[in-house]
């Protein structure tokens, strides 16, 4: 791979978008589901569509590094995280019409909040399997300490059959499947701040 050691800036700005996606997306679902509703709903749908926003920089910023040396993965990944940014994005336009509609449309929010969860399972789906080959380069090159590049491997393989659980109704299990790859993309991003991807001198070439 002839990438070197990625741009310091851009280290910090995607591991900031990697962090700023997961805490937008964590606050507002459970902002946008909140029983009591009002203003928080609202926000929450904001927040949403920051973290769908996000996923797209990430997927732009880290095709811009990877295509240097490794083509094939910088577009499979870039395609699995905007897939996955399409698919959020329509989740937070159903939780705007589940925000804006009235007691006595029940059914239709119910239809609508069945249908937001299985856009998630699929956008989870796509996350898993577009970013396993990502790790895969993390490791092979070297571009990280080696635990955590398997354990974004092992996270997102874990994420790709949580998706499939979510998908069919066990949440339960999907959500106990969830936790390595949820971890990855807390500790990830904050090396990436820290330090940066850069190849071991073992591997330049």
């Amino acid at each position: 791979m002839d990438t070197g050691k990625i741009d310091r800036k851009t280290g910090i700005l995607v591991g900031t978008l990697f962090l700023l996606a997961m805490a937008c997306y964590m606050i507002g679902s459970e902002w946008v589901l909140n029983p009591a509703g009002g203003f928080r709903r609202q926000i929450g749908i904001v927040l949403e569509f920051v973290n769908s926003a996000a996923v797209i920089g990430i997927a732009a910023l880290m095709f811009s590094v990877l295509r240097k040396g490794e083509e094939r993965v910088a577009v499979s990944y870039a395609v699995a995280r905007s897939i996955e940014a399409g698919l959020l994005l329509i989740c937070s336009v159903c939780a705007y019409l589940y925000v804006s509609m009235g007691s006595e449309e029940a059914l239709l929010s119910g239809v609508l909040l069945k249908f937001r969860e299985l856009l998630f399972q699929m956008a989870m789906i796509v996350l898993g399997a577009g970013s396993i080959g990502f790790c895969r380069l993390l490791l092979r090159e070297r571009l990280t300490p080696r635990g955590l590049a398997i354990l974004g491997i092992a996270g997102y393989i874990c994420l790709f059959v949580s998706g499939w659980f979510g998908f069919f109704g066990m949440e339960q299990v999907g959500m106990i499947l969830y936790v390595p790859g949820a971890i990855f993309e807390i500790v990830f991003p904050i090396w990436l701040i820290v330090s940066g991807l850069h190849k071991s001198a073992k591997t330049n070439r």
